[in-house]
């Protein structure tokens, strides 16, 4: 692989790829063929190590995604999902496999919510995750505790996003 090195599981890809996107990607200053072989070397490593994870999975332990086509299309509605963010001017974060914007979502309501954003009030921010979101727990978990657990990136001005998304 020309682009990524030593990944061993989809985080490492994803992580590596926001990177060399944020390095390489048109919009800031980069070649679109180099644009394009990342994304190729990303689809190819995404998909190989979605299978090598799957397999690896004890077979009693149930996960919330189960599957790799699974997995595929929540990493593109993430995609697309940042990809219409880029022209706002609010606080981006990517959290796990969900997007939360807090600071100066206001003006942007009616376009979070025709992105199937959702409002979480207590935490005074916007969410948006690919699938059905079913609470497994009836206690309260704050926004930093959810960064601490998944780790975060914030993703704040319109080139990072649009590099994000490839």
């Amino acid at each position: 692989m020309k682009w990524f090195t030593n990944v061993r599981t989809v985080e490492e890809l994803r992580k590596q790829y926001r990177q060399l996107m944020k390095k390489h990607h048109p919009d800031v200053g980069g070649n679109t063929e180099d644009a394009k072989e990342i994304n190729s070397e990303y689809d190819t490593l995404f998909a190989a190590l979605s299978r090598q994870e799957a397999q690896e999975r004890p077979q009693g332990k149930r996960e919330y995604k189960d599957t790799t086509e699974d997995k595929a299309a929540e990493d593109k509605a993430i995609r697309a999902v940042l990809d219409a963010l880029a022209g706002i001017d609010a606080d981006v974060e990517i959290i796990g496999s969900w997007v939360w914007i807090t600071r100066g979502s206001y003006p942007y309501r009616e376009l979070l919510k025709s992105l199937n954003f959702h409002y979480a009030s207590k935490k005074k921010a916007w969410y948006f995750h690919a699938d059905e979101y079913h609470r497994r727990s009836k206690r309260e978990v704050t926004l930093e505790q959810i960064r601490e657990k998944y780790g975060s990136e914030r993703v704040n001005n319109r080139r990072e996003r649009k590099a994000v998304a490839g």
